[in-house]
Formats: C-alpha cells, structure tokens, sequence
C-alpha cells in the first residue's frame, strides 16, 4: 500500500483489531507529580458563608456563585456573580466584595459594578489574568478580566467569551466582540508571552474541559482534544468551573463534577499536569464534598477560585447550594483552607554502574515497545542508482528496504578521496525536510568537504516517499494521521527512529565507513528524532540534538513528538532519557536561545530546563566513567546555530558551501531533479 492508505477508510479495520497495548495501559504518573497527589485535606474556618444572598430587591437577592478572587495591596477583592428572578428568568450582573483576611468580606456600596447592559445576556464565571501561580497580573496598569456570557431565554443555549477591563475593579469597559463560542468558566494563566486557557466546552454532551492559547489574549488558538473528561467513578455527567495554577513547573487544576454517590450533589476533584494538556487525577477524588451538617452547602461545591498564599498554604472560594428544591441556583459563597506538606526536592540520583545496566535495558526496551520498533530486521537490498561528481565530493544514489514495502531514497555524500575509513553521520529533518532540501543539501555538502560520508535519507511522507513525489509537505502533521499510524502499533516518530535505524545497517555494509564512528544530526523534527535515536540506538557514538530541547515545554508541540514525549515521561525524566545515550555516545544538545518556536513562551524555560536535564545527565555519564560526554552549547539568537551544519569552521571555507544555490547540488530544485534523474522507487507502505 503507498502512503496514500493513511487517509484512507482502509485503516479502520486495524484500529479496531490491532489497539496495542501502549494505548490501553494505565499510565504512569510522572515524578515529579507524585508528591501533589499525596492527602488533600480542606478545613472549612468559618462558622457560616462568606457571602450571603443580598436583601430583598437587591441584584443578588436570589442567586450567587462563580468567585473571583485577587489579593492586591494588603486587601482581598471578591468577584461573583448574582441574580434577581427564578431560575428560568435569571440574569448575572457582577457584584464585588472586599476583605482584609479573605474571609470576613464586605459588599461593595455600588453593586453591581459591571453587567452587560442589556439585561439580556449575564456575566458568568468572571476569571482575572494571573501568574502561573495564581497572582492578578495587570498589563498597562489594568485588571484584564475574561467571562462567559449567555441569554438564558435563548433556547441554543449558547456561551460565549468575552473580555473585560478596569483600572480598579470597579469601573469596566464595555465588552467587545465575542473571542470564541461555547466556552464556560474559563482560567486564564500567562507563562512567558503565553496566555494559557483552560475552560468547560459546552458544545455538546458530556461536557468537558478543552486547553487554548494565544499571544495577546484575545486571538485564541483552542487545541482539538478534551484535556480532561469524565471517566472517574464518583464523576458523573459532566466536568466543569477548572481552576488552574502552576507551582514548582507543575499545573494543578481543581474542577467540579456531579458526584454520583449523591443524588443532587456536585464535589471538587483533583488533577496535576506536567504540560497543561495531560492530566492525572487523584486517586482519592473528590477532594472536597458537601457537607450535610452546613444547611447552606449541603449539596453544592463548585464555581471555585483557589489562591497560593505564603508558605505552602492555599485557599479556596467556592458556591454552593442548600438541599432541594433549588429555588436558588446557589445560595451562598464559602471558604476553606488546605496547608500542604512542603515539597522535598532532592538532586537528580546517580545510579551505580550495575544498576544503571539494568535500568537502561529497561527503560529502552520499554520504550522501543511504546514506538513499536521492531525487534526484527530483514536485508537491506540496497541498490546504488548512480552518482556524480561536485568538486571534491562524490555524491551517490541509493534505495534501500526499511522492512516489507518501505523502500527508502536516499543520498551519500563523501570525500572523493579516502585513504582509510571515515566516520559517518545520518541527518535527520525538520517537518517538511527531506535530501533535497537545500539546507540539508548544504549541510551534507560540508560534512563531506569535514572529511565526513554523510547519508541523507527522504523522511516517510516527503519527497520521493510521497505519492506524488512532493517536497515540503508535512504530510504525516495532520492529526488524523497520527491516529491511525497509533492506532495502527506504530506512531509516526517510531517510523522516522527505526527507518534512521535502517540507515545505521545501511552504513555498516560500506567499507569505506568506520562502523565505530557513525553519528547522527538532527533539527527540529529532526533533532526530536536524533534524541530517540541517541536513548535508544546503542551503535552511535555521537549525536546532535539541534533546534529541540529536553523540558516540559516540548510536550505543547506537535502530535508527532507530543504523544511519544508524554509517554516516555511517564517512564523517566528528562535527565534519564538524555542518560540513555551514555556511556559511549557523545551528546551535543545545541540551539539558538531566542528560538520561540520550541521555547513557546519566549522567557528560557526551555533552555533553562534543558541545561539542568544534561547537568543532571552528565553526572550519570560521569558515575559510568562514560567515554562520550553530554554538553549544551546556545548561541546567541537564531534557531539553528551555524555548529548542526557543520563538523569543523574550516569546512565552511569553500565559496560552494556558503553559497549553495550558485552550486549545481546545492539549489533545491535542481538537488532534487538531479537526485531523481537517477531513479527513484515507489513510495511507502505502511
């Protein structure tokens, strides 16, 4: 079958036969997130509610929920939202109280300070820009404040968001436009340039929490999938009101659900994120339930906004309800404390040289299993479809067999002259690259003229392995794809590790290639894969990991690296994996550090993460009397430092090299009719 099968209905069968075990295991919680998942013990300090229903004739007189809390200055300032009417005919006007303690809280004189002027639409769950951990961030001197809003009269149903501000929480200015549809009690976090969303999707039944973000908190970019869905026993129905901080590089989110070991009651339960996108719940959800001893929060529990303050102390709001019939939609707003243990953190732990043995091979083949590697490999049938000359350079044409029905183009260039066995390396692509792109042409070009033979292979999807023989096409990015090659027992990064695999056994029939020396080069995509092949290819004796880091943050990219790093952090951490590679392969973990596209937030988290990974790492190289070593090495700005495309400066000396479209191989269009002109071969099967 050629590659077009991916798109195709013919998978189905597969997916319903062949689910491997990867993806119907339960997972593993990371590390890191064990010590947030230990007792969750609230304390309710009050002897009643913290807000109560307002007067007769008052906004708030019948209905109240949905807290917004922010500490500025010494003083507490309380959001919520109330109503006049019956259920049917409610409309939310936003209300503020204040306080000193966060518990004895006093009504602003002017409520309601802010509705949505037509007395039609309500404002719904009110939620402030925070820091990750959960402080009001104000940008130009304002509070930025985004809610839900919808007509109950409206029978669609339909919740909108929308966007606020106010210099003193007081005074708003009249919303705008509608940023999305269907969004309900959203939370908003800014990491780096990043503005984080978290928020009930209610467009359809169950509803469920979806992830969203943007770069000035108004264009929103909303992720495909459900982040968190119901599927715990005491869940039932629906999910909604997540409330999200990020401590220590850790997302919690507290969230509501109907709990359905009583009938008319909603509970809070409990989850931890490494990324904000995979969630793990607690084990002893729900964290905080009704208590029937409080008439006024006998039943309800939900619309919460939870604060970290000093030390390892949190406090949350919360509406809730009196016992049926709800005349009030929620009756009345409360708190609770809950002191945490403190965290310990200790020093990455440097395995013994037995112990580390042992580990390794299992971790590796654990995660061989999870990219559906092979175990076996059939012949190679390599076939040599020609070559030509480029001044001091040979470059030849070759095909050969990556397993049953995947033939791989691919190219070797090496120095015209060798007088003994020279070491190799196998160049591993962006999304879209593949051999005939011109900076990876560029880069093969220099390693040859380095004295290197560098073997440069099409990617499955690109180039001569696309059914219509295409460049640039990222044809394995969309998301249905990945599906179905996961579905299938192998995701898309297992074909890319193990077909650079191949081109391992491929280099090891040359005689003119010392096997003890290959090496591999990646960026981007490519750096991705050139990590995995690092961890898990024991024949390199080096690696280049450009464009790509070892940090939490690559786990908000792609579907192609996203899933397989999610996986493999539920296995090891990131100075584990990178201490795969030892002890006889060098690592060079290398980028420009004002690369924005994979440090996503722009502030050096990632950089920052990936120095401590290989400081960590290079301590477990050290303990194994490691004969490679792993360093990092950014250069200022850029996103791919001039060092992955080169062994040596001198190499970069030859006019041909820095200027390869003046070069006959160098251009990239000519680069691929030329590679073509020598024969080709049918594309993938998979």
């Amino acid at each position: 079958m050629p590659w077009r099968p991916f798109y195709c209905s013919s998978f189905s069968p597969l997916i319903l036969l062949c689910l491997p075990a990867l993806l119907t295991a339960e997972s593993r919680v990371p590390e890191e997130l064990r010590p947030w998942l230990a007792s969750q013990k609230w304390v309710r300090d009050t002897d009643g509610p913290v807000i109560e229903l307002g007067k007769t004739g008052t906004f708030d007189d019948t209905h109240l929920f949905a807290p917004c809390v922010s500490f500025e200055e010494g003083r507490y300032s309380l959001w919520y939202c109330g109503s006049q009417n019956s259920v049917k005919n409610r409309v939310f006007q936003m209300g503020l109280a204040t306080s000193g303690d966060g518990i004895r809280f006093q009504k602003a004189a002017n409520n309601p300070v802010f509705n949505f002027g037509d007395f039609q639409r309500s404002i719904l769950t009110p939620t402030l820009l925070r820091s990750p951990e959960g402080q009001t961030l104000r940008e130009t001197g304002q509070l930025r404040m985004w809610f839900s809003s919808a007509d109950f009269q409206d029978s669609t149903g339909l919740h909108e968001l929308y966007e606020t501000a106010s210099p003193d929480g007081i005074h708003w200015k009249k919303p705008g436009a509608a940023e999305l549809k269907h969004v309900y009690a959203p939370t908003i976090l800014k990491t780096g340039r990043t503005y984080q969303m978290w928020f009930t999707d209610v467009s359809s039944e169950p509803w469920s929490f979806k992830h969203a973000s943007s770069l000035d908190g108004k264009r929103w970019r909303v992720s495909p999938d459900p982040v968190l869905e119901v599927d715990q026993n005491w869940e039932s129905g629906r999910l909604f009101y997540p409330t999200v901080l990020k401590i220590d590089d850790v997302y919690l989110m507290w969230y509501g659900s109907y709990w359905s070991a009583r009938k008319n009651t909603t509970a809070l339960g409990f989850a931890v994120s490494i990324d904000g996108l995979k969630w793990y719940k607690h084990p002893d959800n729900p964290v905080l339930k009704p208590d029937p001893q409080r008439a006024w929060e006998s039943h309800y529990v939900t619309s919460q906004s939870v604060m970290k303050l000093p030390g390892n102390h949190f406090r949350i709001w919360y509406a809730s309800r009196k016992q049926p019939p709800f005349v009030n939609k929620y009756f009345a707003i409360n708190t609770a404390a809950w002191n945490a243990k403190p965290l310990k953190k200790t020093d990455q732990p440097v395995p013994i040289p037995e112990d580390f043995a042992i580990w390794k091979s299992k971790t590796c083949q654990k995660l061989r299993n999870q990219l559906g590697i092979p175990q076996n490999k059939g012949a190679l049938h390599s076939e040599k479809r020609g070559e030509f000359e480029l001044g001091n350079i040979v470059i030849e044409k070759w095909i050969f067999t990556s397993e049953p029905g995947s033939r791989i183009p691919a190219v070797i260039y090496r120095p015209k002259k060798i007088n003994q066995r020279a070491p190799a390396i196998v160049l591993t692509y962006g999304h879209g690259g593949s051999k005939s792109q011109w900076q990876y042409n560029y880069a093969a070009q220099a390693y040859a003229k380095a004295g290197l033979i560098c073997l440069a292979i099409d990617p499955i999807g690109e180039e001569e392995r696309h059914i219509h023989g295409k460049l640039g096409t990222r044809a394995h990015d969309p998301k249905a794809i990945h599906e179905r090659a996961w579905n299938a027992g192998r995701p898309i990064m297992g074909k890319l590790v193990f077909d650079t695999m191949r081109g391992i056994d491929f280099l090891e029939e040359r005689d003119d290639v010392d096997h003890s020396k290959i090496g591999v080069a990646g960026n981007s995509l490519g750096g991705a894969v050139a990590s995995w092949m690092a961890a898990l290819e024991p024949r390199l004796k080096m690696a280049i990991v450009s464009g790509w880091a070892y940090d939490n943050v690559t786990l908000r990219s792609k579907y192609c690296t996203k899933i397989p790093n999610q996986m493999l952090r539920e296995s090891c951490t990131w100075p584990e994996f990178l201490s795969l590679a030892a002890p006889n392969c060098a690592l060079l973990v290398m980028n420009g550090d004002a690369d924005w596209i994979i440090d996503s937030d722009d502030d050096g988290t990632a950089w920052r993460g990936t120095k401590s990974a290989v400081q960590a790492a290079s301590q477990i190289y050290q303990a194994q009397n490691a004969s490679g070593k792993v360093k990092t090495w950014f250069e200022p700005g850029g996103r791919t430092p001039a060092l992955y495309y080169t062994s040596s400066r001198p190499a970069l000396d030859s006019s041909a090299v820095r200027n390869p479209s003046s070069d006959r191989a160098g251009n990239q269009g000519s680069a691929y009719h030329k590679f073509r002109d020598l024969g080709g071969c049918q594309p993938d099967s998979i």
